[in-house]
């Protein structure tokens, strides 16, 4: 994961850092910094396994405004070309398994719990995180230190989709317990792994 870094906008900078101390703390995942192109800010996100990368094209947020401000998210897979979501209403397409194909990795991701009532013109997919706290540095005055502190839950529902094409809808929770703090890319990733999605390029 990229370390923070000073750019001219504090609002562009806060959010690369959720970004980064969230999708980004998985190990295989890289947050570029910023740039500008015909006055919309493009953040990019690497992802070095070309067989997960259109999983995480799929689930993160690619757009973002803040009053005057464009914020675009991008998604470049190992071969340095731009990956882009998978077609989630095609035949068979699991998006549970998306979800967790592009979440798996990640030390604060804990698990996917389907709610598909067929009766119903929703279905609620709850993606579960660790009761982890993550701290953020940013130029808040109101902070003694400058730090902000997210639990890990509504960190990621800041930058993942609420709601897809085939009308499903995302909804993040936190693991019951105490919660507590993660040094950032310092925790292991889980030994469990759901069978992988594996998309055409």
């Amino acid at each position: 994961m990229n370390k923070p870094h000073a750019i001219s906008n504090p609002a562009q900078d806060i959010l690369w850092r959720k970004i980064a101390y969230s999708i980004g703390t998985d190990p295989e995942i890289c947050i570029r910094e910023p740039y500008e192109k015909n006055n919309t800010t493009i953040i990019e996100v690497v992802v070095e396994d070309g067989r997960r990368a259109p999983a995480i094209a799929g689930v993160l947020k690619d757009e973002y405004n803040l009053g005057t401000i464009q914020i675009k998210i991008g998604v470049i897979g190992p071969a340095g070309k731009p990956v882009f979501p998978p077609d989630v209403t095609g035949p068979g397409f699991s998006l549970q398994q998306m979800v967790e194909t592009a979440l798996f990795a990640n030390p604060y991701f804990h698990e996917i719990i389907p709610d598909y009532r067929p009766e119903e013109p929703e279905q609620v997919l709850t993606a579960v995180f660790y009761p982890k706290v993550i701290r953020l540095w940013r130029d808040d005055l109101s902070a003694y230190y400058g730090y902000a502190h997210y639990v890990a839950e509504d960190l990621f529902a800041e930058v993942l989709r609420r709601r897809f094409t085939d009308g499903t809808v995302l909804h993040t929770a936190t693991v019951p317990g105490r919660a507590f703090f993660l040094r950032t890319g310092s925790a292991p990733v889980k030994d469990r792994k759901p069978r992988m999605l594996y998309f055409n390029s």
